[in-house]
């Protein structure tokens, strides 16, 4: 009896086989191998300079690959370039904002529905009832900004900065979704919003964070990957990274 080809579900949603990122002399990434599955949440954690962004944008296509291979839902997406890995299903945001002071949540989340559909220059309008207005107020909803979507960006907290950049990653519906450092610069106050909307997210949804605060890293993490000098050093669950002496040297610090 033959067995049935594997659907796409079947697959991992990323592999990494011996990815490495170079610049010149500066190994950023070195044979760095991981799987993520379809719906997992995973953490990346590590000190500054361990190479975590630069997988992301390795991931992403914003820095291709060196050496290594990146498959993601079986296809070999190495040398694609940034927006076509978008296009697949692979949103992201990134450390510094990339929001649009002058205008407001609403025409923000606007931008980024237009972005992610193949019409995305048309100078046209859209009326009431239209689509792409619907999807912003969804999106809105998600991410609990529904109450500040006429509210310009430049008068609305960090922390709903954050969760609108969250939602403008999730305009394009993509089936892995990749924050870099979401929780920086909150406070202990906005945190548990963060940790909410991430925990409400679909669970066919695919999540990646890098994040240097633990407590939001481990609440929506499956499995935690830590790297240091590019290179991955542990790879497990949450429970058993905490009390991991490499992690407590590395990334906590030496105990005394």
């Amino acid at each position: 009896m033959t067995s049935s080809p594997s659907s796409a579900s079947d697959l991992p949603a990323l592999v990494l086989d011996s990815v490495g990122r170079r610049f010149g002399a500066l190994h950023a990434v070195s044979d760095v191998t991981l799987t993520v599955h379809t719906g997992e949440r995973r953490a990346i954690l590590g000190p500054n300079g361990a190479g975590k962004t630069t997988l992301f944008n390795t991931i992403c296509g914003d820095y291709p690959p060196t050496s290594g291979k990146i498959t993601y839902f079986g296809a070999d997406i190495s040398q694609l370039k940034p927006y076509r890995r978008a296009r697949m299903g692979i949103g992201r945001t990134y450390q510094s904002s990339t929001l649009f002071n002058g205008l407001s949540v609403r025409e923000n989340l606007y931008l980024a529905v237009r972005a992610a559909k193949f019409g995305r220059f048309s100078l046209i309008k859209a009326g009431p009832g239209h689509p792409d207005l619907a999807r912003v107020d969804a999106l809105a909803q998600q991410v609990r900004v529904d109450h500040i979507l006429d509210t310009r960006i430049d008068a609305v907290s960090h922390g709903q900065r954050r969760q609108v950049e969250i939602g403008m990653a999730l305009a394009g519906d993509p089936k892995l979704l990749m924050l870099d450092e979401p929780a920086a610069g909150l406070f202990a106050a906005e945190r548990p919003e963060l940790v909410a909307l991430l925990a409400d997210l679909p669970r066919d949804l695919t999540l990646i964070l890098i994040e240097h605060d633990m407590d939001v890293a481990l609440a929506n993490s499956e499995k935690v990957t830590v790297m240091k000098d590019g290179v991955i050093v542990v790879d497990s669950t949450p429970d058993k990274v905490v009390d991991d002496p490499v992690v407590q040297a590395i990334y906590l610090g030496e105990r005394q």
